[in-house]
């Protein structure tokens, strides 16, 4: 228990941005991309760089919203830890 405590408390102190930018955009958003864009490309839709471009905004989008998401669950579960 006091393990997950010093986790979330470790995220909360890096911050909301950090959470947001390297755990959501970078952190899932563009691994999304790449793997989008390699499914298009070996399914043939497009070729893999056209769907790398086109499926960056909806990555990073969606990466954002994954580290918001992140980091609101990281401050629910701090606040149960101290309960």
């Amino acid at each position: 228990m006091n393990d997950d405590r010093q986790r979330w408390e470790r995220i909360r102190a890096g911050g909301f941005w950090r959470c947001l930018l390297l755990r959501g955009a970078l952190g899932w958003g563009l691994p999304f991309c790449a793997l989008w864009s390699a499914i298009a490309g070996l399914l043939g839709v497009a070729p893999m760089r056209a769907a790398l471009i086109e499926s960056l905004p909806l990555g990073l989008a969606a990466g954002l919203v994954w580290g918001f998401a992140c980091w609101g669950f990281s401050l629910l579960q701090l606040m149960k830890s101290k309960e």
